[in-house]
């Protein structure tokens, strides 16, 4: 398994803009050897916010299959154009930027199975 990671740091008080996108499955969610995603946020010691949208995956290969698809390009060319058509100009975009990283899921721990004595 792996865990793929994409760190998005956003201007202080922006960061619901970028969570309401991760509110509803998306086409990703439909691909084969997608696992789960998690959408964490937090507020980093520059004070600006980070969300962090954390995709589990099979494999790497599943995870390459969905970053190469047409609906891949598809969803991110609609945040491209949604920022390029950003009235404020790019100077006022609330995303300071974003980093990709891909974790090898070396051990996962599940709380026990609990058993009745009954």
């Amino acid at each position: 398994m792996i865990v793929v990671e994409n760190k998005i740091e956003v201007r202080a008080g922006y960061a619901d803009a970028v969570l309401e996108r991760f509110k509803t499955p998306k086409t990703v969610h439909t691909f084969p050897g997608f696992v789960r995603m998690d959408v964490l946020h937090a507020i980093n010691a520059d004070g600006n916010e980070e969300v962090r949208v954390c995709t589990t995956w099979e494999n790497e290969e599943a995870f390459e299959g969905w970053a190469s698809s047409d609906a891949f390009r598809r969803a991110h060319a609609r945040r491209k154009e949604e920022a390029a058509s950003d009235k404020e100009g790019a100077e006022h975009n609330p995303i300071i930027g974003n980093k990709m990283t891909i974790y090898r899921v070396a051990a996962s721990h599940f709380p026990a199975a609990k058993t009745s004595i009954m």
